[in-house]
């Protein structure tokens, strides 16, 4: 059963954003085409993993993608919890392309692609923490819990696993798999934990406590970046050829460069300025974000999104839509 769903995490929306509003030429561009493209790959990694437990039918299963925990003053973050009435299972997914070597004695990996070697934070030490903070977090909770295990999953199946020893049959590197084999290991813990820990209304109960203190991370990607509004350029894009502006044509948006036009394409320019300026917007805003003259036009196209208001008639500011 499927808690919470995969979706495009709301980074890569906002990164995309940004991606096509700098100018042409400017110096951050790299920089955020770079992390894009790493987010894409966690992401697409991610997806690779959740395909394989869609197979995973049986009502006992309780599968969460994306979990955000706050604990105190700071959160933590999984990948994938399962939640069954025997155990608990923490997936972490790795989405790493080349010849992977790990050495479990010294808590190191080390990635060899193209030539050049590279080292990452060991995924061991990383899944045991998450652990030992959801741990912490059911107690703070008062939550009943089994058993908690883990799995390191990798999602790329041309990715070379290779330890520099082999680890211990009791060791937590036994753990690292491919994402092919998760199945099996789930099968594996079915076998190894027989006896029920909860009860069914103590699961929902664990269900719908996750479920609302979980708190997507959103970046404010200006400050990320150093940017300010004046980075930003303003305007509808063009949806075939990506061109800024577009102008206001007889109630739709025309292309001065492919011709192209669209009677919605105000859409995507009024979420890139949620995603990257603000969380409200006036009229006034809307108007210098589109590239409109019409106070009515812009009014018509705010109460078309059906957003929520706050203030009076000439004050009126409207927030950003829940996703």
């Amino acid at each position: 059963m499927i808690c919470k769903e995969l979706k495009v995490p709301i980074n890569i929306e906002n990164c995309q954003a940004l991606l096509w509003r700098l100018p042409l030429n400017h110096q951050k561009i790299p920089i955020v085409d770079k992390d894009l493209k790493k987010r894409k790959a966690g992401y697409n990694g991610e997806a690779t993993v959740y395909y394989h437990l869609s197979f995973l039918k049986d009502k006992k299963y309780k599968i969460f993608y994306d979990i955000r925990l706050p604990l105190f003053s700071n959160y933590f973050q999984i990948d994938f919890l399962i939640l069954t009435p025997f155990y608990i299972l923490i997936i972490e997914v790795k989405n790493i392309s080349g010849i992977v070597t790990i050495d479990p004695f010294i808590r190191q990996l080390t990635r060899t692609y193209k030539g050049l070697s590279e080292g990452f934070s060991d995924p061991i030490s990383q899944v045991q923490r998450q652990k030992l903070l959801l741990q912490k977090w059911f107690s703070v909770h008062k939550l009943k819990h089994p058993p908690i295990e883990h799995l390191v999953v990798f999602s790329n199946p041309s990715t070379i696993l290779n330890f520099t020893k082999t680890p211990p049959a009791d060791s937590p590197y036994r753990k690292i798999i491919h994402a092919q084999n998760i199945i099996d290991n789930i099968k594996d813990l079915n076998e190894i934990y027989v006896k029920e820990a909860m009860t069914d209304k103590e699961m929902n109960k664990m269900k719908k406590t996750i479920l609302k203190k979980h708190e997507e991370s959103e970046l404010d990607f200006m400050e990320t970046y150093s940017l300010t509004r004046s980075d930003i350029v303003t305007g509808v894009r063009c949806e075939n050829c990506h061109h800024i502006p577009m102008i206001r044509v007889s109630g739709a948006w025309s292309c001065v460069k492919c011709g192209s036009s669209s009677r919605y394409a105000h859409l995507e320019a009024v979420r890139d300025y949620f995603l990257l300026l603000s969380d409200r917007i006036t009229n006034r805003e809307l108007r210098s974000f589109l590239h409109l003259n019409s106070r009515n036009t812009a009014y018509k196209i705010l109460k078309t999104l059906q957003l929520e208001t706050k203030g009076g008639t000439k004050s009126v500011t409207y927030s950003k839509p829940t996703r």
